[in-house]
């Protein structure tokens, strides 16, 4: 990571040994194929860390360490195996590499290039009626289209970049609660989508500054945070935008532009598949010469 100190290290493993505790508090023996002896009961919130160390075939002292955010060097197998034994998700998985300072493996095809900024802005507005936007590492929205400026904005006329950023809207603009179906869900899908990213750019203290400013004004944002949730990828699937009388439902999709996929275009359509169809776009005309698409 660039311009990593040792504040921002020490920082990582702190943030690392929680994830670490999280999932392992979680699991239930039993989805381990573990069992209490018969009359014996369980004190401790799923696995104890020497079940996990087991596991994982690692030693107890040595996993503690990692829980307790101690300055020590963890391997790929390593983070593999605490991946397996922890039962972690795809994007849990993604995660817990970075939070480990491992190099995230080039069979995941993490890398694309970022699109330069005057070209997606043409894209976004070619793409109205349905609202996109593009989110950047800090989930600011940097560019949209007239329809997203409609449904989520006005983006324009707002008068500092934390209010153009994505999750402070979500837990600090009123309207918003009403404008998504389920304000919750969507609420903590952008929770965890920042998550993800606040792991890699622990360096940056703009990230521990809104968490601050969010975790002080809203209980739901302070709860969620210690949970440790991450959605490096993909929203969650209950993400469903409504228009003001509630007779138009938008559901979004998300497409990684830059490495690192720290930029985002997000892009909302019908909800209703048939809904898309009825919706027919005007065709542009085509050149007599080649056949290409003229815009």
């Amino acid at each position: 990571m660039e311009g990593r100190t040792a504040a921002s290290d020490a920082k990582r493993r702190a943030e690392l040994g929680e994830f670490l505790r999280t999932r392992r508090e979680r699991l239930a023996p039993a989805e381990v194929g573990l069992t209490a002896a018969k009359g014996m009961r369980r004190r401790a919130k799923g696995l104890r860390r020497e079940e996990v160390a087991a596991l994982a075939g690692i030693s107890l002292p040595w996993y503690t360490s990692l829980e307790q955010g101690r300055d020590i060097r963890v391997s790929e197998q390593v983070v593999e195996s605490l991946a397996r034994t922890l039962r972690l998700n795809g994007q849990e998985r993604m995660h817990l590499y970075l939070l480990a300072d491992q190099k995230l493996p080039a069979s995941w095809g993490l890398a694309a290039p970022s699109p330069a900024e005057p070209a997606m802005q043409l894209i976004l507005d070619r793409l109205d009626p349905y609202p996109a936007y593009v989110t950047d590492a800090r989930m600011n929205v940097i560019a949209w289209n007239a329809a997203a400026d409609r449904w989520f904005g006005p983006f324009e006329a707002e008068a500092s970049d934390r209010e153009r950023n994505w999750l402070w809207r979500m837990f600090r603009h009123p309207p918003y609660r009403e404008r998504f179906e389920r304000w919750e869900a969507s609420a903590h899908a952008a929770l965890s989508r920042f998550r993800s990213l606040y792991a890699r750019h622990l360096e940056d203290v703009w990230y521990d500054s809104l968490v601050e400013e969010l975790s002080a004004a809203d209980a739901d944002f302070r709860r969620w945070w210690v949970s440790h949730e991450v959605m490096c990828l993909h929203p969650d699937a209950d993400e469903t935008a409504v228009s003001g009388d509630g007779r138009e439902r938008l559901r979004p999709q998300l497409l990684f532009l830059s490495h690192g996929q720290d930029q985002v275009a997000v892009v909302y359509t019908p909800d209703d598949p048939a809904a898309a169809k009825r919706a027919q776009p005007v065709e542009a005309p085509r050149s007599a010469d080649d056949g290409v698409l003229i815009p």
